[in-house]
């Protein structure tokens, strides 16, 4: 081989192998790792991890300064809605992210002891929506009559039998942006015309949690005295509404205040497009419980300390 050709060779195996070294050094793109929250949720089912970071910070506040025993709320119109308050349940917590749409699982169950968590779909109020076509939800008050959802944490009572709804669980509101719940009549229900994940209609409520019909029990069952609720992210929360108490929204029956609007159903309504296609469930995750026997739970087991002079639940 004429020297020049070896020479040229040689440089280009040298350069194919500095090529090789080069890609083989090469540090991949870092994925960011989706890391439990405090041991919860290690499979990530919640996107928010802000919003979870938000509601375990929520429940520990709220299970050491919660009133608990029987209150009696009246609403504007003077019935009464009793109510008795259980301390906060110690085997799973509610989290509801209404940055997402309605078409989305944006209810997710946490279980306190391993973290596992489950996702659902549930409602947000017609006064909260983007707009009459649109699955998002951008306002959220504390005002009766307005037909909006509220943001902050919620405990739940006991389940009755509704009139309208069938199967149903009053919750009642612990933060200042979601006091007047029972007031407001605000209540865990189902009702296939408007929300139903079979036929996929996701459809608005006037300020209630409205679910799937063979979801609904296992939620109630969550609930049901003391199952406490999260619905965030806080920020969502409509503050020029802070000092207001009520509002007029025709379109939730507010027959008695406001004039109601052609056509408006009390009980809710679909937008005027279809849901988009169901996105299929992440697979299962196996849960490793983050806890060993004997070990103590990351929520209290017992009352917190210096309450036990505070009301007890009724029959406790």
């Amino acid at each position: 081989m004429h020297p020049s050709g070896l020479r040229r060779s040689l440089r280009l195996l040298a350069a194919a192998a500095l090529c090789f070294i080069v890609a083989a050094c090469a540090t991949p793109p870092k994925i960011a790792a989706c890391e439990p929250v405090e041991g919860f949720d290690p499979g990530c089912v919640i996107p928010n991890r802000a919003l979870l970071r938000e509601a375990v910070a929520s429940y520990r506040a709220h299970y050491k300064t919660m009133q608990v025993g029987p209150m009696l709320a009246l609403t504007e119109d003077a019935v009464a809605i009793p109510f008795t308050t259980h301390w906060l349940r110690t085997d799973y917590f509610i989290v509801i992210d209404f940055s997402k749409p309605a078409y989305e699982k944006r209810l997710y169950v946490v279980n306190w002891k391993t973290g596992e968590t489950e996702a659902y779909h549930v409602s947000h109020g017609l006064g909260s929506r983007v707009s009459e076509r649109s699955y998002f939800a951008k306002r959220f008050t504390n005002l009766i009559g307005s037909g909006t959802s509220s943001v902050g944490a919620f405990v739940g009572g006991q389940e009755y039998q509704s009139p309208r709804w069938g199967r149903a669980m009053r919750v009642r509101g612990l933060d200042a942006t979601n006091s007047r719940a029972l007031e407001r009549t605000i209540v865990f229900h189902s009702n296939e015309t408007f929300f139903d994940k079979d036929t996929n209609k996701f459809g608005w409520s006037c300020g209630c949690f409205m679910m799937d019909a063979t979801d609904l029990p296992r939620i109630l069952s969550l609930l049901q005295n003391g199952g406490f609720v999260y619905a965030g992210p806080a920020a969502l929360f409509d503050k020029s509404s802070a000092d207001k108490v009520r509002e007029c929204n025709p379109n939730c029956g507010d027959q008695d205040r406001c004039k109601p609007a052609p056509g408006a159903n009390p009980i809710g309504a679909v937008p005027g497009i279809q849901a988009p296609a169901p996105a299929p469930d992440k697979p299962p995750y196996h849960i490793v419980p983050i806890v060993m026997p004997g070990e103590t739970y990351p929520v209290p087991s017992q009352k917190p300390p210096g309450v036990a002079a505070r009301a007890k639940p009724a029959g406790g």
